[in-house]
């Protein structure tokens, strides 16, 4: 089973972002077959936001080659479980090669200002005259006719309409027409209130819904989305202004209710937060727009995982959903979220909490333990791969920093509090928020002493012939189970 992800915008890359933790978190699927094949489409191929995603996808797909068995699959009990390849080099045949994994859909002209991608130069006068009073010809502050494409939208559906249709001559798109069977599928995540995603999600599903290839016109189709959630610090030089989202997101969905193809979306998921105190800086795009993660973008990413495990008879008919919480808190904690939700999304998350702990902060001082030599996890070595060892700890720190510090951010109006990682290096009872480990004199809870010994246990009974890059990751999943049985029920 093959499923095309396509992040539209820079929420679309935040919730890849999310969606990729999830993975590597090693979150079940139904599925034993799942093959992932995420997809970024943005016109500012520069944005901070979409570079970053990228960079962690591509990590994701390097370490899961060098640390995952090979009879892993998506439904296997480890971290980076389900495999993700590459979009663009998906050929006609289906397969595609073993290459770096690229996710970035390639836009034709996307250098040009909006005036060169339509040939306004080459329009009769009339014509002209048409453009100039549909869109904004001045070369102030806010053009509209002369915006350079290489920057997003800016938050102009009535721009990003026109440009998305220019997917159908794209060889990715045709491509993927090419190859579509019919037990693929597709999930689009989406913004509502801005110009990137509100524009591209029905032109895309416009589409797919006309394509010459029966699989993909007829193909399951879910979607996320996402209405307004955060706030940008006012200014009046940029084009982005968050006083208008609200306004924004009814006019796009009175259209989208009008919309048939739209209307023919298997799973539709909506999602939105009205808790926005707090203001992000305002920042129109390029490599400087890197947002914090936020609690909307994980919930947003959980919806891919729910629209993958739904066998089809649940989405033969068009339905949509809406996510729900026990508490309207802020702070939101884990015990604000239904028993469903933690077992499916914030167990994985904990066991990976646990690893990404004891691999960057523990294991290093534990150069005593039997585990520690070169005859089983060669530590020292870097586990005989150092590149990819040290891509790993790389990795684990981002989770760290994504799920610990940028998600309970007060800038993000919602603040989520999960971990704290930074309490101590001796021991791991305070690393979930709702939940301490009790220690005294005869049980000292998740020591460093007792870590190890889960540790050393584990890569000692491994068999021997299990090549270390692999063991090391097996052990670090099975040594996180040990840490969540003693952590008991979540809070």
């Amino acid at each position: 089973m093959r499923v095309f992800i396509f992040g539209i915008g820079g929420t679309g890359s935040r919730v890849l972002r999310s969606l990729t933790m999830l993975l590597a978190s090693g979150v079940e699927f139904k599925s034993d077959n799942l093959t992932i094949y995420p997809v970024i489409i943005d016109t500012d191929a520069h944005n901070g936001d979409t570079s970053r995603t990228r960079d962690l996808l591509r990590s994701y797909h390097s370490l899961r080659k060098t640390f995952v068995g090979k009879n892993v699959t998506s439904k296997s009990p480890s971290f980076f479980a389900t495999p993700i390849r590459s979009f663009s080099r998906v050929d006609s045949s289906g397969t595609q090669d073993n290459g770096d994994l690229d996710v970035q859909f390639n836009f034709q002209n996307q250098d040009n200002t909006f005036a060169n991608f339509v040939n306004y130069n080459g329009l009769s006068p009339l014509n002209k005259d048409l453009m100039e009073l549909l869109y904004n010809d001045s070369l102030d502050d806010h053009p509209e006719l002369y915006l350079n494409l290489s920057v997003g939208f800016k938050g102009n559906p009535n721009i990003g309409s026109i440009v998305f249709n220019d997917l159908i001559f794209s060889q990715q798109f045709k491509n993927l027409e090419a190859s579509y069977t019919n037990t693929d599928r597709i999930f689009i995540i989406s913004s509502i209130f801005g110009g990137t995603g509100s524009s591209g999600f029905p032109t895309l599903v416009k589409l797919i819904r006309t394509s010459k290839n029966t699989n993909l016109a007829k193909t399951k189709i879910g979607a996320i989305t996402v209405m307004p959630y955060f706030n940008v610090e006012s200014n009046d030089k940029s084009a982005i202004n968050s006083a208008i989202f609200d306004t924004k997101t009814k006019a796009a969905l009175s259209f989208y209710h009008a919309d048939s193809h739209l209307k023919s979306v298997n799973a539709l998921y909506y999602i939105a937060d009205k808790d926005q105190g707090a203001s992000l800086p305002n920042v129109e795009g390029g490599e400087g727009q890197v947002n914090n993660g936020h609690l909307i973008e994980f919930l947003s990413s959980t919806a891919i995982v729910d629209f993958i495990n739904k066998n089809d008879d649940e989405i033969e008919n068009p339905v949509c959903f809406e996510f729900g919480t026990e508490n309207n808190a802020n702070p939101f904690k884990i015990q604000d979220l239904c028993e469903q939700t933690k077992k499916a999304y914030i167990t994985p998350f904990v066991k990976f909490a646990y690893a990404a702990k004891i691999a960057t902060d523990l294991i290093p001082t534990l150069k005593d333990e039997a585990f520690y030599g070169p005859k089983e996890l060669n530590i020292e070595g870097a586990v005989g791969v150092p590149n990819e060892y040290k891509r790993l700890i790389t990795f684990f720190n981002e989770y760290k920093k994504w799920s610990a510090e940028e998600l309970s951010n007060p800038n993000n109006g919602r603040v989520f509090s999960l971990f704290t990682f930074n309490s101590s290096h001796d021991h791991l009872n305070n690393l979930v928020h709702g939940k301490t480990i009790k220690s005294g004199f005869l049980d000292s809870g998740l020591s460093k002493k007792t870590v190890g010994s889960f540790v050393t246990k584990i890569s000692l009974s491994e068999p021997k012939d299990m090549p270390i890059a692999e063991k090391y990751l097996t052990t670090l999943y099975k040594a996180s189970e040990e840490c969540l049985k003693t952590l008991g029920p979540l809070p």
